[in-house]
């Protein structure tokens, strides 16, 4: 019971994390690049080490960065990780509306 608990939650913060995006992303999102074995590929499969970042949470959307780190930002000497471009952008538009939870 537990378990399942922990990935229902694990899920709707990644669902939550994810429906920011905004529909002038969703064309760039469709034309993802092909690989030589011929699956879909995209930037957001691009991951970063978690030891590279400053935060222990994502400032926007609160997701931990132990789940993954998608996209990066300079922020204060600080490299700051983010589960998302979206996310990244948001804070970079108004870094001052959100909270940093430093490592």
């Amino acid at each position: 019971m537990n378990r399942l608990l922990g990935i229902m939650m694990v899920a709707m913060v990644v669902l939550a994390c994810n429906s920011q995006s905004n529909n002038s992303n969703h064309g760039e999102q469709q034309q993802a690049a092909m690989d030589t074995a011929g699956m879909m590929t995209s930037e957001a499969e691009i991951t970063y080490d978690t030891a590279l970042v400053a935060n222990k949470k994502d400032p926007v959307c609160r997701m931990p960065v132990r789940m993954g780190v998608h996209d990066t930002a300079h922020y204060k000497n600080e490299v700051l990780g983010f589960c998302s471009q979206e996310c990244k952008t948001a804070f970079v538009a108004k870094p001052a509306d959100y909270k940093l939870e430093m490592k």
